[in-house]
């Protein structure tokens, strides 16, 4: 039996190696020293080593149950481990592992196989890893993981990749490394071995293979902050451009823009790095020319989303250099994947940029992503649709008007009840804009039934979603002119809306919440003697509350205190006996406002003065009055912003219906020729309201006589006075002069005029009709007769959107909203603080 044939073979080991199972038991048993008799050859091999070399379970296992060695090794210092790696045995390695022999440590000579200065070894070890820590379901990370970083893969696969070994066997070993890299162990001993640099390193390979693993090693790294950072200062950010602008093969591009992307997206310096890369921004855009790979292009726009995140340099170079057409095509593709991608890159762009949001706006983003909005009801795509879009819009009142109405009062109201956060913030602030204004919508509002959903998130934890709602309620309640809109103010009521907002005035932790919310309830009760009581009979409602806010170390507090005792004194003498009984109000409260260089608080302030003069004990009313009076009509004349200037016509056109004299008081210093002036602007908020405040002085006769003048001059002003003074009234005095006057003749209309139905700052808007809708198309009869020109032609009153009769309060009875000011905090909490507080107050709204 034991004569050896021409190859050094016995017959136990043919036996051995053909798996014949019935013999090797004869033999052995014939004699024991079959079991481990060694080939003649060059090997040496047992007749174990031998079944295992042919991969015959079943014989290997007769062979150890017979009492063979399992830790026997070959001539060529190969054990049965070494010899199922070359053979790519996994069937008998799981064997092995699970048999759990310790005199055959399966990893251990497996990783040290790895490291094999032979590529044949090394490869065929990796291989073997590969597959036996390969990643399951759902990316779910194998169980081996830990036996193999317990058993040192990592040191191991870091040393072959620095090493001079060939490629096969260092794919391999990435292969390995990233069925891995998920757990947080691994990626520290990557870091703490020096292995990021290494990586970074095999960038410049040859082999677009190992490229293409190395970043994606690094992209899995810098999932961490830290190693992030080790990448960028490895040299990353440089190599893996150098690989985009250098390789063409889209799976390499995907890895190394994905890397790029996460690189920035954990610091906002390499944000920085990258962009500041020469050609880098050009690259990365060029990717999309001729690109038909929908991994290449999602990962590119997620990459592309990361590097200019709140970011305003990077968003700035990448639509300057072009990237909008591309992210936008990106919406049309019937892949919902790449459009959400697209969507979350187009915000990125736009977030607190005014020159990416024009550039946008003009590249036509706004028809896509409107289509995808009303097209789509998947809670996902909506609410990330409609963050793009109110994005876009930016902080421009105007334009945030647009968007809202293209969104539409319905859609905003359901956005109100999704459960999606953002789409209550959206939704409440689209509300609130288009409440606003001199067209406003409060009357549609009302009719979609959308004060109920705005009072029930009056309960939202989140203050900058809280804060909205209040705002947007104030708006709701009143419009320019301090005109009140019973139907809102009721519905509020009923809604349970005051208990709420005497709640949140009284038991808020945040100052602005609190003031706001007295702000709004005077805005409730303005003219509403039935909703004032209702607050008066709230045992948790009091002036002296809102008087010790005006005391508050906040700026923005103390003034919308005072605004808010101003609305509830509003042309109502005895609230203001009632605010003077609990403790009054001092000239010194407004005097820092008054003296501020910010044109914000001094407007406010001028008319707080003027509607509280009768209860300011230490100034003379005809003092404060006329202090007011003055500063309103200088801000009106020197500011050189839309939101002062249009503020100043609001606070003109409230204070023109309330106490005798007050009118006469700014006719006199030329107001009317100033505000005439202000209807020739581009912006509507400022149009409308300076042509509202005009309606209300032309009841004075000198204003009468220079508002006649000025309109024979240019008949161009009365067009704008009839077209917006749905919110107000027009002395029948003035209409009737200005019908002689038409008798006469009237010069024409010159060209250029701003239109009064398009918003010239609005650039994605177009017009159906195919030619510029101007004043010119507003003839003197027929169609565009009958929209706006009621008072006009009849003498009647008309009424506004809001179903109230905008005629001359009376200074007895009504009192305004205040300070609509509306909101824009960011999605976060911040909203609370007073920088972003004052920013959505002055920024966004105009009506305050």
């Amino acid at each position: 039996m034991n004569d050896l044939d021409e190859n050094g073979w016995a017959h136990v080991h043919h036996a051995s190696h053909r798996g014949f199972i019935k013999s090797i038991e004869r033999f052995v048993k014939a004699s024991e020293d079959q079991l481990e008799l060694e080939t003649g050859d060059d090997l040496h091999m047992t007749p174990f080593m031998l079944s295992v070399a042919s991969g015959n379970l079943e014989t290997v296992k007769c062979l150890l149950n017979l009492g063979a060695k399992i830790n026997v090794i070959n001539s060529q210092n190969h054990g049965v481990i070494e010899i199922c790696a070359l053979k790519q045995y996994i069937e008998l390695l799981n064997f092995f592992i699970e048999l759990d022999d310790p005199k055959l440590p399966v990893w251990k000579n497996l990783i040290r196989f790895l490291a094999s200065d032979s590529d044949e070894e090394g490869e065929s070890a990796g291989k073997c890893l590969r597959i036996l820590t390969k990643l399951g379901a759902d990316d779910e990370i194998s169980p081996n993981w830990e036996k193999v970083y317990s058993n040192g893969i990592v040191p191991t696969i870091i040393k072959v990749i620095k090493g001079t070994i060939g490629d096969e066997t260092i794919l391999e070993a990435f292969h390995c490394l990233l069925n891995i890299i998920s757990k947080e162990e691994v990626k520290e001993q990557v870091g703490s071995s020096g292995g990021m640099a290494h990586i970074v390193k095999l960038l410049k390979s040859s082999n677009n293979f190992v490229i293409q693993l190395a970043a994606e090693t690094i992209k899995e790294m810098c999932k961490v902050k830290e190693y992030a950072i080790q990448a960028s200062q490895a040299g990353a950010i440089g190599a893996l451009v150098k690989v985009i602008q250098s390789i063409t093969d889209p799976d390499v591009l995907v890895e190394a823009v994905e890397a790029l992307g996460f690189i920035a997206e954990e610091n906002e310096n390499h944000q920085g790095s990258i962009g500041s890369t020469p050609g880098c921004v050009t690259s990365l855009i060029n990717l999309y020319e001729d690109c038909n790979n929908k991994e290449l292009l999602m990962g590119l726009t997620k990459a592309i989303d990361k590097i200019i995140k709140n970011n305003e340099n990077n968003q700035t170079a990448f639509v300057d250099e072009g990237v909008g057409p591309h992210v936008i095509m990106l919406l049309k593709v019937k892949h919902k994947d790449l459009q959400l991608c697209a969507v979350d890159t187009l915000e990125s762009m736009a977030h607190n940029n005014n020159h990416a949001q024009k550039a946008i706006l003009q590249e036509g983003a706004v028809e896509p992503l409107m289509t995808l909005l009303k097209k789509s009801r998947a809670p996902g795509m909506q609410e990330k649709t409609a963050n793009a879009l109110w994005a876009l819009a930016g902080s421009n009142i105007e334009e945030r008007t647009v968007m809202a109405g293209m969104m539409g009062v319905q859609l905003l109201i359901e956005f109100l009840s999704s459960l999606s956060e953002n789409l209550h913030y959206i939704g409440s602030e689209g509300l609130g804009v288009l409440a606003q204004g001199p067209k406003n919508k409060q009357t549609a509002i009302a009719h979609a039934n959308g004060v109920h959903p705005l009072v029930r998130l009056l309960r939202s934890n989140k203050e900058y979603i809280v804060l909205s709602v209040i705002r947007t309620l104030r708006h709701l309640c009143v419009s320019i002119g301090y005109v009140p809109h019973p139907k809102n103010q009721q519905t509020l009521s009923q809604s349970r809306g005051i208990k709420f907002l005497v709640a949140l005035m009284v038991h808020s932790q945040n100052e602005l919440i609190q003031v706001e919310s007295a702000l709004t309830l005077g805005c409730a009760a303005l003219g509403n003697s039935e909703i004032l009581e209702e607050i008066q009979e709230n045992v948790d409602f009091s002036y002296v509350r809102i008087l010790k806010m005006m005391y508050s170390k906040d700026d923005m507090v103390r003034l919308f205190a005072g605004l808010s005792l101003a609305t509830f004194a509003y042309n109502n003498q005895s609230q203001q006996k009632e605010i003077a009984a609990q403790g009054g109000v001092r000239f010194n409260c407004f005097l820092s406002f008054l003296q501020m260089e910010d044109e914000f608080f001094r407007c406010h302030a001028a008319f707080q003065v003027v509607v509280l003069a009768r209860i300011i004990p230490d100034e003379e009313q005809a003092m404060s009055s006329a202090a007011g009076i003055k500063l309103l009509v200088d801000l009106l004349n020197v500011s050189k912003s839309e939101l002062i200037l249009a503020l100043c016509a609001d606070c003109i056109a409230r204070l023109s219906h309330t106490r005798a004299g007050v009118p006469a008081a700014f006719v006199s210093i030329d107001t009317c020729n100033l505000l005439c002036n202000l209807m020739m602007s581009d912006s509507e908020q400022v149009r409308g309201c300076a042509a509202i405040a005009l309606g209300y002085l032309s009841y004075n006769h000198v204003c009468e006589r220079q508002l006649l003048n000025r309109c024979r001059q240019d008949p161009y002003l009365y067009k704008v006075i009839g077209y917006y003074t749905g919110k107000g009234k027009v002395s029948p005095s003035f209409l009737e002069n200005w019908k002689h006057y038409r008798k006469i003749g009237l010069p024409p209309i010159e060209e250029g005029k701003p239109s009064l139905v398009t918003n010239k700052n609005v650039h994605y808007m177009t017009n159906p009709g195919g030619r510029p809708i101007t004043i010119l198309s507003f003839g003197e009869t027929g169609a565009s007769t009958n929209l706006h020109s009621s008072p006009f032609m009849s003498g009647s009153v008309q009424e506004d959107d809001s179903g109230t009769s905008g005629g001359h309060t009376s200074r007895s009875s009504k009192s305004t909203n205040p300070s609509t000011l509306h909101s824009s905090p960011r999605r976060s909490e911040s909203s609370s603080t007073r920088k972003s507080s004052r920013h959505s107050m002055g920024g966004s709204e105009v009506l305050t």
